[in-house]
């Protein structure tokens, strides 16, 4: 029960998948958890709409969820002000990166603590990051279909990234100018994209969190995408604590984080900002958002330090002092398999001992929590989640939304945890059907 007599409530807006963690912590604390999803989405979101309200299922604790699509202020605004009369908001917590905005704006109207109002609006915009952020930032223009390629006159290979798109979609390598203005005359009327320089270099997570403008911890994460054979920059390994980095450059990159944090006025919440480190020592800006990130960015952290993050999080969202100590006992690691296009029949495995694939797009439509082992126990693979349903149609891994099988495993620091990921690989087949398979 809150101070005004009224019960304790704290609103998340996130993914259902991903709520899993911040529904436990706050049930545990006696909190009236009130949830703002989107009314539609993946296979793993449809699963979770289909599945709210059922007995014995965790969303059933949910003490409320309200619907709406992340551009929908007035709807989110609208409904954050119902709930405050019935429950005493302890707090808001940004899970996903469509509700920054909305997530802000509540905060300012309830007089709690948030990222703030420049760092939520320049997080969300890639043109905004680049103008604000000039000094980490590539070199970059906007152009459109009316403005034309001419625009862009810095070197070739490029990076085209559309303004109106987040988790990679859209975002691709153009190797000229006329395969620039290819991709111009495919835009619909009005759109926009940002082309820079590509910036060829390791690239890295950083993570903070950050209470009153003040960063009190800040984690690094290896990251892996497809961009080496294809054109695209698809994430698909995250490794923590980093293996190709020495504590000099991982200084830079956190001095950096600490001067982007700065300038963006950011209050208090999670900076989840990605970096690329190029041969020469510079340290580059690839962007910045407002939230936790997603994946199993947040499991890997507890895996590989033994401590949950998201109960930091919801104190920093309280306004409570809190701490995460980044102190790694173990490297934890999450690979995304590739697939071969067409329709998805099994996912099986050979030598994976007890863990066998969790189709959770068909079953339970949430991430299950992951247990850290002991600090020198042996290398553990923890889950492997099939995040599509069986005969769903896998397309080509160009954007996030095209991955279909995921496994998280970890090690003991002193491991080399590229040989545990072939064998993991090796174990795990992924049966399709190709789409244009000819009939007999």
């Amino acid at each position: 029960m809150g101070t005004t007599g009224k019960t304790s409530g704290f609103i998340v807006l996130s993914d259902l998948s991903k709520i899993g963690p911040y529904l436990t912590e706050l049930q545990n604390r006696g909190i009236a958890v009130l949830a703002i999803s989107q009314p539609r989405g993946s296979a793993m979101v449809q699963r979770g709409l289909e599945l709210l309200g059922t007995e014995g299922h965790p969303f059933a604790g949910l003490a409320d969820v309200a619907l709406h699509d992340g551009g929908d202020l007035s709807g989110i605004v609208d409904q954050a002000s119902r709930w405050a009369r019935d429950f005493e908001i302890t707090g808001v917590l940004v899970a996903a990166e469509v509700y920054v905005e909305a997530g802000q704006q509540i905060c300012d109207l309830l007089e709690l603590p948030g990222v703030g109002m420049r760092a939520a609006r320049v997080c969300r915009n890639k043109l905004l990051q680049r103008r604000y952020l000039p000094e980490w930032s590539p070199k970059s223009v906007l152009v459109s279909e009316r403005t034309g390629s001419a625009t862009y006159d810095g070197p070739f290979p490029a990076a085209v990234k559309p303004l109106d798109r987040e988790s990679s979609i859209g975002v691709r390598v153009v190797h000229d100018a006329s395969a620039l203005a290819g991709i111009l005359e495919e835009l619909a009327p009005g759109s926009r994209l940002l082309v820079e320089e590509r910036v060829v270099g390791r690239e890295y997570n950083v993570d903070s969190i950050v209470l009153a403008g003040e960063p009190i911890v800040t984690l690094l994460t290896q990251k892996g995408t497809n961009e080496e054979s294809t054109e695209f920059f698809v994430e698909l390994v995250h490794t923590t604590p980093p293996v190709n980095l020495d504590e000099r450059e991982t200084d830079l990159i956190s001095e950096a984080q600490r001067a982007v944090v700065e300038r963006l006025d950011f209050d208090t919440g999670f900076a989840h900002a990605e970096y690329r480190l190029t041969e020469d020592g510079r340290v580059v800006l690839m962007e910045i958002a407002a939230r936790a990130p997603g994946d199993a960015c947040l499991p890997l952290y507890h895996l590989a330090t033994g401590q949950a993050i998201e109960p930091v999080l919801i104190d920093a969202a309280m306004g409570l002092p809190t701490g995460y100590k980044a102190s790694f006992r173990r490297r934890g690691r999450q690979v995304y398999f590739v697939h071969t296009p067409g329709t998805l029949l099994d996912v099986r495995t050979e030598g994976t001992n007890r863990v066998r694939p969790r189709w959770l797009a068909d079953t339970t439509g949430i991430w299950p929590p992951l247990r850290p082992v002991g600090e020198q126990a042996p290398a553990t693979l923890h889950e492997l989640f099939v995040l599509k349903k069986r005969g769903d149609l896998l397309a080509p891994i160009t954007e996030s939304s095209n991955r279909a099988v995921t496994a998280i495993f970890d090690a003991p620091l002193d491991e080399d945890i590229d040989i545990i990921e072939a064998r993991i690989r090796r174990s795990v087949t992924i049966d399709t059907e190709p789409a244009n398979t000819e009939q007999a």
